[in-house]
């Protein structure tokens, strides 16, 4: 077994642990406001210590860069990326589009990622090379040359967003992603499910996004669109910036 295919085994194992867990607190777990308003738990706080625990123990010459802590170890180093509840404002009023979800990024390079959603049970993961599954299913992006009247798009926002959406388009729940100022932690894990189905990952202007340099800013700062390439450049170019 290769070693990516080794760690995604880890990575698994760790998102589902953490995933049920927090199932146990799921819709009953008082809420309080971060500086920038978005809600936070002592659930998210847990988890990501928990997932930063077992994985640095595993790894320790790895980074680590979580949501509620920030950036732990080299700044050179392979870097786990977490967000250890996406989709906090729905745990903790019960609603069930809630994950766990871990990637690792190797030099600007997208290498693995593991997505649980405790509620419905549903496992997504990918590593480089090898494919990406939900459940045991390899998920191929649909490509097409426009939208049809009955296309699902997710436009994501700060005050109206699911949880990690570019997995439910490389699965084609969602025939693709838009979205601004979203953190590496929310989307490394899914870059790599989307790139192995298929997927693209670009700028709404048009190039690729620099994954090394959006790891160390750690926010996208203009948007992009995540799906297959024929409809990505359909977006690129039916949708303006105001």
């Amino acid at each position: 077994m290769g070693k990516s295919l080794a760690e995604i085994e880890v990575v698994k194992a760790i998102v589902v642990e953490a995933g049920k867990r927090a199932l146990t607190r799921w819709g009953s777990v008082q809420a309080e406001k971060k500086a920038d308003l978005s809600l936070v738990t002592a659930v998210d706080r847990e988890t990501e210590q928990f997932v930063e625990r077992e994985l640095s123990r595993l790894y320790p010459g790895y980074a680590f860069v979580g949501e509620e802590y920030g950036w732990r170890g080299p700044e050179d180093a392979p870097v786990w990326a977490c967000d250890p509840i996406d989709g906090t404002t729905n745990f903790v009023v019960g609603m069930p589009h809630w994950c766990v979800s871990v990637g690792l990024v190797d030099n600007g390079i997208p290498m693995l990622g593991a997505i649980y959603l405790p509620v419905l049970d549903e496992l997504f993961w990918a590593v480089r090379g090898e494919g990406a599954f939900c459940n045991g299913t390899r998920l191929q992006a649909r490509d097409r040359d426009d939208l049809e009247i009955e296309d699902t798009l997710c436009m994501t926002s700060n005050s109206l967003k699911t949880l990690t959406a570019e997995a439910n388009t490389a699965r084609g729940s969602l025939c693709a992603t838009v979205g601004l100022h979203e953190g590496i932690v929310d989307i490394a894990a899914a870059l790599c499910l989307c790139l192995e189905a298929g997927c693209q990952f670009r700028y709404l202007r048009g190039p690729q996004v620099d994954i090394g340099a959006l790891v160390h800013a750690q926010r996208t700062t203009e948007h992009f669109v995540c799906g297959p390439p024929r409809l990505i450049a359909y977006l690129q170019k039916t949708l303006r910036v105001r």
